[in-house]
């Protein structure tokens, strides 16, 4: 078994690249395992994956050496550890507000004796049965990473708590939830959100954990490298096919191929 390349460069102080995939198309997973990336953002919150669609997308990033990490829909205890089972490296867990509420999903995803999480031991997490059991418990414990997004002023106002749950890996600062519960409506720049970003970087370095939020462009990520931050979402996709197909459209206009208007802009935190 191959272990997580997040858990492996968090142990050594390196800053860490994921990317996300918006479409639920395993081919084009395969394609961006190719580049090399550390980490595979997949979203189970806002685009609603069926299981085996779920455990294709896994599949496709683990075969290209890439962790995967799905953020899960807040729901049951099977929600949090049936991606684990599918092969995912971390699990992204959104809206956390609470140093209890993180605790839990701890004890939810990690084997005795950090947490009660149920063994089956048949899965891709266990290298399909071929691993023994006290082994792959340790195995699963030291290569699976946990990830609560701060995404409310509630969680802001105890992220210092919630830092110090162990077991915890990653603080992942969602900017556009969070700047909607300073009532900034998305403003994702603006001095309070930064302010915020600088807390969580620090609550995270004194307790010996990563810090993660969004890179929007090469300027404001250097301002997120400096702040502490070391875990960066670097877009996906969905951004890297509107700005493709942008150029594309760019390049053969002006050699006489009129095309239909485009409606609308794209939000400045679309990926």
């Amino acid at each position: 078994m191959k272990t997580s390349t997040v858990k492996d460069k968090m142990k050594r102080g390196e800053n860490i690249l994921c990317v996300a995939s918006h479409y639920t198309t395993p081919a084009i997973v395969e394609l961006i395992g190719k580049f090399g990336f550390d980490c595979l953002w997949i979203c189970n919150e806002h685009v609603g994956i069926n299981r085996e669609t779920l455990e294709n997308l896994i599949r496709a990033a683990r075969i290209n050496d890439m962790d995967a990490m799905v953020r899960i829909v807040r729901g049951q205890y099977d929600d949090l550890i049936q991606p684990l089972e599918m092969g995912a490296k971390g699990i992204m867990i959104p809206h956390v507000l609470t140093p209890e509420d993180a605790a839990r999903i701890v004890a939810d995803t990690k084997f005795p004796p950090q947490g009660h999480r149920g063994i089956d031991g048949v899965n891709p997490d266990a290298d399909m049965g071929f691993m023994e059991t006290k082994t792959y418990m340790r195995f699963a414990n030291e290569n699976t990473f946990i990830v609560p997004q701060i995404e409310d002023m509630e969680a802001l106002d105890r992220v210092e708590e919630i830092a110090a749950v162990k077991g915890i890996d990653i603080l992942f600062v969602g900017p556009a939830d969070l700047s909607n519960s300073m009532g900034l409506s998305g403003d994702i720049k603006h001095q309070r959100v930064q302010d915020a970003i600088k807390r969580v970087a620090r609550a995270c370095e004194k307790n010996g954990i990563y810090c993660g939020t969004p890179g929007i462009d090469v300027e404001y990520t250097q301002r997120l490298l400096d702040m502490g931050v070391k875990f960066i979402a670097a877009g996906g996709d969905y951004g890297i096919l509107r700005a493709g197909f942008t150029k594309l459209r760019d390049i053969f206009e002006p050699l006489g191929f009129p095309l239909r208007t485009m409606n609308g802009s794209p939000s400045t935190y679309a990926d």
